[in-house]
């Protein structure tokens, strides 16, 4: 019996497949020998992470992989590689990391998810800690002294980034790697719906990132990276609250998120609350104030947002898949457009009982102006499959669609309704390495219908599509690091018949005295019926990043991308309230003297030819980045002041009323237009650690944009700033200034802007106990209440950037 036993286990061994268990340990070291504790060890191709412990010591049981490539990461060090290749038992591995005199955290923006340090193009990650110092209400206004960016400001309610002068349609703004797909890309006064308020690092890839994100990014990417999918397995529960109050708008903001999980499921919430009253300024508003203007306050600027998130996600060793739903209410004022309503009230109207008199008044400020009522929902999936067969490394999968819905209330009344109804759909593998070569081929595919009804729907109803494939490779030969990439893609757009009603005066009307006549003035009534348009674009990349000395490297990039219009800068054919403008795209024939003719132009895509180099040191006491530029551009697309005016209904209502000889007003024509262009300059950054606890850091950035033989419009000032930071036993504290140089190279029609500068300060202490670790804050910002106009704002001359503020908050970590 006990034979007939042995001989059955024995048969069943041999038959059974072998089981593997091995396990793979070691130690994280500095350089020194000191050990790294909390740094993040990965077996690449799977979703296993450890952290080591305080002694620097990781380990991984039962690896059932053969081939193994493990990877550490450290944000305070250089990152650290070993492919195992084959392996057969237990291994040892230790590793010993190098310092970083700055942040290395990994960008996923890039296709081959590359570090800060090792990337070839120039890039800059704002991790989680500095985000919550600089936070603002707006996108643009938090990212603005990033060193090549700056902000639109459309008053503190809304404003996008502007990289190395470039905003709008050729800057992209991603969230978790997928377009935003609200509106802000038509407008500046259409707030970013991108979600700050539980983000774990913003994201700035400044120059072409044309290969993984289309034309739209021929400027650059901000990537707004979020824990709303989550990723890696966690057992237990984490998060964060904060509330905070800031002087200058009688701001109240509370955010919180949490994120739990357990076994293979992992979920994850966020929100926040945001309520401003009108800003405080140092001044009037206007640059030449009417007589009965408020002073100190910037009228049509208060805002109430509310915003939540909720995500889930099933999470297994080879992979994952998570979906997350986002719900944004936002309303908000657009300054620029207030106006002193001074009712003249009949006898009857004073009869009133006084209640209802005073119920007038306290909604007279929501009344007037103009007023955003935004409501978006956004649903967002995402799944990594680690090795899905062979010669792959893995496959990625993200989609997103985004219902979005702004109202325009003028006056208490609703105006024009923008809705855009959006998909974008991302897929690509990553293949194992060839000679030398690994990398990512993606297919992406992107769907739009957009409409705007009422009298300020400047753009006709219309859809596009994008179709697209892109492929990026790298290869890394001793201490250089190549990279090439392609993409190609395919846009159509297909927009409403439109009927065009314009009726033109001249706005200097002293040159122009022989034509003030009614022909002059005759109204154009023209209809059209617009054909699909189609653009395939192609864009190519080389770049490299050698690090020819310990912590000193040099990264090129050339390139060559393609731009096809956005539908606002094809389409645009009406007044546009809150730029106070008439817009008209590039598919009208528009001459000198405002005749538009019947025939719709052909339009060309913009070619932009690129080329990057930038320096970095990045170890020891002191260190640098320096990105020097060019770009030259054919085609280039640019949106002008041309010395029209277009009579609207409003003026013609009062032609009757205006004294004889009174100059004419009425609403300045920009007109889309295409020509070759110059664009060159450089960002700087460097810093110096005078010990342990005090840093100097310096930052300046100059950008020249010239059009044959103007300059491009609102080219962003020369600027230079610097901080000193200390920390220290848990309390921090900085203090920073920017010089804004004046702004006198102008394009025609375009007013200058004197410089300014800004002093900011903040101050935090931490401490802990019972498990939760309290941050306590104050920060201020334009502490000498300097009056500044920003250049690049359409609203320069009548909405100054907010006055002398201090915010101060607690957060709690947990």
């Amino acid at each position: 019996m006990k034979m007939r036993s042995l001989l059955s286990l024995t048969i069943a061994g041999l038959l059974s497949s072998p089981s593997f268990a091995t396990v793979i340990s070691g130690k994280v070291t500095d350089v020194s020998g000191q050990p790294v504790e909390g740094a993040e060890v990965s077996i690449e191709g799977t979703r296993r992470v450890v952290t080591t412990d305080e002694n620097g010591v990781y380990r991984f049981s039962d690896v059932k992989q053969t081939h193994v490539h493990l990877h550490v990461f450290s944000s305070q060090y250089i990152h650290g590689d070993n492919d195992l290749g084959e392996i057969v038992g237990d291994k040892t591995v230790d590793f010993s990391l190098t310092p970083s005199s700055v942040e290395n955290i990994v960008v996923t923006a890039t296709a081959l998810q590359s570090s800060v340090l090792e990337s070839v193009t120039p890039v800059t990650v704002i991790g989680a800690e500095r985000l919550r110092r600089i936070e603002a209400p707006t996108l643009g206004e938090t990212l603005k002294n990033t060193p090549g960016v700056q902000s639109t400001y459309f008053g503190p309610v809304s404003s996008s980034p502007i990289i190395r002068g470039n905003d709008g349609p050729r800057v992209k703004i991603v969230q978790n790697g997928l377009d935003v797909s609200d509106v802000s890309r038509v407008g500046p006064d259409h707030n970013v719906t991108s979600n700050l308020a539980s983000a774990t690092q913003v994201e700035v890839l400044r120059g072409p990132a044309t290969l993984q994100y289309g034309s739209g990014a021929i400027g650059g990417v901000v990537n707004i990276v979020d824990k709303r999918i989550v990723q890696h397995q966690m057992d237990g529960v984490e998060g964060e609250a904060e509330v905070s109050y800031s002087t200058v708008d009688n701001g109240k903001y509370a955010r919180g998120d949490v994120t739990g999980g357990s076994g293979n499921f992992a979920w994850h919430i966020d929100g926040y609350s945001r309520n401003t009253d009108d800003t405080d300024i140092p001044g009037y508003a206007s640059v030449e104030p009417d007589e009965d203007e408020a002073y100190g306050v910037l009228e049509s600027t208060a805002m109430e947002t509310s915003d939540i998130t909720a995500g889930l996600s099933y999470i297994g060793e080879e992979g994952y898949f998570g979906f997350a739903v986002e719900q944004l209410d936002n309303r908000y004022g657009v300054p620029g457009h207030s106006h002193e309503h001074e009712e003249d009230h009949d006898d009857e109207d004073h009869d009133e009982e006084d209640h209802d008199e005073e119920d007038h008044d306290e909604e007279l400020h929501e009344e007037e102006g103009v007023l955003i009522d935004v409501d978006m929902t956004r649903y967002q999936a995402a799944g990594e499959w680690h090795s899905p067969i062979k010669g792959l490394t893995n496959a990625k999968f993200a989609a997103a669609y985004t219902d979005y819905e702004h109202v325009e209330i003028e006056d208490g009344e609703q105006g024009t309704i923008f809705t855009n109804k959006s998909s974008d759909i991302r897929a690509s593998v990553s293949h194992e390495e060839v000679d030398g070569w690994h990398g990512v081929l993606g297919v992406q595919f992107q769907h739009s219908d957009y409409e705007a009804e009422g009298e300020e729907a400047f753009t006709p109803a219309n859809t596009s599509s994008n179709y697209a494939v892109y492929l990026v490779e790298q290869k890394v030969v001793g201490d250089v690091t190549f990279e090439l990439g392609g993409r190609v893609e395919y846009t159509e757009y297909d927009a409403d018949d439109s009927e065009l009603s314009l009726e033109v005066t001249h706005a200097d009307e002293e040159e122009h005295e022989e034509e003030e006549d009614h022909e002059e003035h005759e109204e154009q009534v023209t209809s059209y019926s617009f054909n699909k348009y189609d653009f395939t674009s192609t864009s190519l990349s080389a770049g490299l990043n050698w690090e020819y000395a310990a912590g000193r490297s040099i990264a090129t990039t050339l390139s060559r991308s393609e731009r096809a219009p956005s539908q606002q800068e094809l389409f645009s054919a009406g007044q546009h309230l809150a730029t106070q403008s008439y817009e008209l795209g590039l598919v009208f024939d528009l001459d000198e003297d405002g005749h538009i003719e019947e025939d719709l132009k052909d339009v060309e895509k913009e070619v932009s030819t690129n080329i990057d180099v930038t320096f970095r040191k990045f170890t020891g006491d002191w260190g640098y980045t320096v990105s020097l530029f060019y770009n030259q551009a054919d085609d280039y697309i640019y949106q002008t002041n041309t010395g029209l005016l277009a009579i609207t209904e409003e003026h013609e209502d009062h032609e009757e009323e205006e004294e004889e000889g009174h100059e004419e007003e009425g609403t300045p024509i920009y007109y889309f237009q295409q020509a070759d262009a110059d664009i060159w300059g450089l960002e700087a950054e460097a810093y110096y650690d005078v010990n342990g606890q005090v840093r100097v850091t310096v930052f300046s950035d100059y950008i020249n944009a010239e059009i044959e033989d103007d300059n491009l419009p609102r080219t962003p000032p020369m600027r230079f700033g610097g901080n000193i930071s200390y920390m220290s036993n848990g309390l921090s504290a900085d203090v920073g200034v920017t010089w804004y140089d004046d702004q006198d190279d102008v394009a025609s029609y375009e007013t200058q802007t004197d410089g300014y500068t800004l002093l900011d300060a903040s101050v935090q202490y931490e401490f802990g106990g019972q498990g939760v670790e309290w941050i306590v804050y104050a920060k201020g910002n334009n502490l000498t209440d300097e009056e500044a106009r920003v250049h690049t704002s359409f609203l320069k001359d009548q909405a100054p950037l907010p006055g002398r503020n201090l915010t101060l908050g607690v957060r709690a970590l947990f």
